[in-house]
């Protein structure tokens, strides 16, 4: 007689073994557990002995620890991102960076596509103002002729009151035409949108002393802040002098 025994796995059913916490919620407890008992020190009875100044100490020390621990976990669990971040950034960079250490193919393609469009467009431009220039200095001349021609007339010299009128309406052509022709711009229109000229301006400090007036009763707050800045800079690099301040002593932790 064949006896046939047929074996299984035993604890097949068990439950899965226990999830363990992740980076970000072992420092979310231990930085927790601190920051509860640094808020009992806070709201609790003040330091009265030795013994009790030391544990702070250390409570301190201990969150400094754990706050370090918490930044190089997110660190580490930022970095997959940050390196595909990177490598996405790397591969673009070619074609549209415009950083000052690396500027892309459509960056420097539009560079030099505009220097070589600036000179026609200067050029088109000086004509434009010189036709402008031209039409206001015909328009100005004949509102004057007009002017003349119309205090001239007399009321009952019908004639000369109708060349008046003829000229004032010239006048009036002449200063439309040069009202358009001041309004024209120079313009490449190839594209989607216009490509012309811009003005950019900028300043350029000639007397210290007198925009330093100037800020001073204009933007006072703003030049305060940028002094003290200044002044503060100094003193954590060592200097104790400064004219206009007075340089005082702090203790703290």
């Amino acid at each position: 007689m064949n006896i046939q025994v047929t074996s299984g796995l035993i604890g097949h059913n068990n439950p899965p073994a226990e999830t363990l916490p992740s980076p970000f919620e072992m420092s979310e407890v231990e930085i927790g557990d601190l920051y509860a008992e640094a808020k009992n020190f806070l709201d609790g009875e003040p330091i009265a002995s030795q013994a009790m100044a030391d544990a702070v100490s250390k409570l301190i020390d201990d969150l400094r620890k754990a706050g370090k621990t918490a930044d190089e976990r997110r660190i580490a669990e930022n970095k997959p991102f940050d390196d595909g971040k990177a490598e996405v950034q790397a591969r673009y960079a070619p074609l549209i960076a415009d950083t000052k250490s690396v500027k892309g193919k459509v960056v420097l393609g539009i560079e030099a596509a505009k220097q070589a469009l600036a000179p026609w467009l200067q050029k088109l431009e000086d004509e434009q103002r010189a036709a402008a220039k031209k039409a206001r200095e015909e328009a100005d001349a004949k509102a004057a002729e007009a002017q003349a021609a119309l205090r001239a007339s007399q009321v009952a010299d019908l004639e000369k009151r109708e060349a008046a009128e003829a000229l004032i309406r010239e006048a009036q052509k002449a200063e439309a035409a040069a009202a358009k022709a001041e309004g024209v711009k120079a313009h490449a229109t190839g594209g989607a949108r216009a490509i012309g000229l811009r003005s950019v301006w900028r300043a350029e400090m000639v007397d210290g002393r007198e925009a330093a007036g100037h800020y001073w009763r204009t933007r006072r707050e703003e030049v305060d802040a940028f002094f003290q800045g200044l002044a503060d800079a100094e003193v954590r690099a060592g200097k104790r002098d400064i004219p206009g301040f007075n340089i005082g002593e702090d203790r703290v932790l």
